[in-house]
């Protein structure tokens, strides 16, 4: 009696849950392509940072230069690494549903043929 109730639940399901193939494709390149523009941001930064270096030749200007760059590239990096994780992920999701895909494919085209 108890499995004729689950399927009722399961009948009762109003809404798909829907996997799109070019999602994956589509969220891992935008991913991707933010990673390339925090490296050009980090790069940007960098320059700067390595350009205001020169006039901070002190002791306090030393400190200074260190406080940017723990407070001002750390965090950038950090996203960066979070967001090449986002990337890697989907990525990997594709990957561990391309079969998913390619056979709901197939039975489309059956289906269709």
């Amino acid at each position: 009696m108890a499995d004729l109730s689950a399927m009722k639940a399961i009948n009762d399901l109003s809404t798909d849950i829907v996997i799109e193939e070019e999602a994956f494709s589509k969220a891992a390149n935008d991913f991707m392509e933010l990673c390339n523009m925090i490296d050009g941001l980090l790069n940007d930064v960098r320059e700067m940072l390595n350009t205001l270096h020169t006039g901070f030749d002190t002791p306090a200007g030393h400190k200074f230069m260190s406080l940017c760059e723990d407070k001002l590239l750390e965090p950038i990096e950090q996203q960066k690494i979070v967001i090449t994780h986002i990337a890697d992920n989907l990525t990997r999701a594709k990957t561990m549903y391309q079969s998913v895909f390619d056979e709901y494919r197939e039975v489309t085209n059956a289906f269709n043929s």
